[in-house]
């Protein structure tokens, strides 16, 4: 709060101390009563109206200085009524009734979005699940007869799949604590699932892998092992759908820092732009390959920073556009680090 704010504010108060101040000393000066005593009422006045204005501003603004911290610090601001002091002053009471009232409403039509946000979200992974026995089946029947169109068929499958474990995954992003344990994983094996998941498409676009994690002595991090899959998993189709049409080749490797482990995925694709690469976390953000090329929602690497973020892995991202790009995943040190 600012002082020249609090007596612009009070302009209506001084106008009618100024006013009564005037009136009072012309009452005075026609009954006859010396200049000198009036000056001393004037002064004597406008002493008190000092006094009482001073005080007055302190007290305010140390009630609202207050109030501003408890605000910064709360994580709902909008609760904020329930935790103001209550005040001397029938207008500051008066207020704090109505921001409790419309707190109230706000805070039910809260609750309301959330019910219905959970039924969505359950109704979702219900329908994930059940939509996955009939994709298995026709994998199955696939698998039984194969032949080249077979073939191509489950590769098909296999992209609808993963599309169908990219909504679940998704869907449980906001609550991903309740379906992860953090315990230690051998991060080479991890990434073998992960490359197994996608072998077909690795062979389909004709691209070497240059896997370069030691199996002694072991990798191991702290982390989920099912969450890191799948984050490599979105990190692979990128790097396939993005590859060269001859010589396309993946390195997996690891660096070892200072308290932390990276696990490094490089291709030789088409890499990002300059303008592109800051941006490529961003939710719906296909950049300039996912509008040039292949089709792109902007989902996969958006998905997989929300996840990082939840598991506590570092992600970033280095790439030079027609050279090289480079996704990073970087894992804290741990007791179960063999460093």
């Amino acid at each position: 709060m600012k002082l020249h704010d609090y007596l612009k504010d009070k302009g209506s108060v001084l106008l009618v101390n100024a006013a009564g101040l005037f009136f009072l000393s012309l009452f005075l000066r026609l009954s006859a009563v010396r200049t000198g005593d009036i000056l001393i009422i004037c002064i004597f006045w406008f002493l008190i109206l000092t006094i009482w204005l001073a005080a007055d501003f302190y007290r305010s603004r140390k009630h609202f200085c207050h109030l501003f911290t408890l605000l910064a610090e709360l994580d709902q601001s909008y609760l904020i009524s329930e935790v103001m002091e209550a005040s001397p002053r029938l207008t500051d009471r008066l207020y704090r009734e109505i921001i409790r009232s419309s707190n109230r409403s706000v805070i039910e039509k809260i609750h309301a979005l959330e019910d219905c946000q959970r039924d969505y979200k359950e109704y979702i992974e219900q329908w994930i699940h059940e939509v996955k026995l009939p994709l298995t089946a026709a994998r199955l029947l696939c698998e039984n007869q194969p032949c080249q169109e077979d073939r191509k068929l489950l590769l098909e499958l296999g992209k609808i799949e993963k599309k169908v474990d990219q909504v679940l995954f998704y869907a449980r992003m906001e609550h991903a604590y309740q379906d992860y344990l953090i315990h230690p994983v051998n991060l080479r094996k991890t990434v073998l699932t992960a490359i197994a998941e996608n072998k077909a498409y690795f062979i389909q676009s004709a691209m070497q892998i240059d896997f370069a994690l030691p199996e002694e002595p072991p990798v191991i991090v702290s982390t989920d092992e099912k969450w890191v899959v799948f984050l490599l998993g979105q990190v692979f189709a990128n790097s396939i759908k993005y590859c060269r049409k001859e010589g396309a080749l993946v390195r997996i490797y690891v660096q070892r820092g200072k308290q932390k482990l990276t696990l490094i995925v490089e291709d030789n694709g088409l890499g990002i732009p300059a303008e592109d690469l800051g941006r490529i976390f961003d939710k719906g953000f296909t950049g300039k390959n996912g509008r040039t090329g292949a089709k792109s929602t902007g989902i996969g690497l958006y998905l997989c920073k929300r996840l990082c973020d939840k598991l506590g892995i570092g992600l970033s991202c280095e790439s030079v556009e027609g050279q090289f790009t480079r996704i990073l995943f970087t894992f804290p040190d741990s007791d179960f680090q063999k460093i």
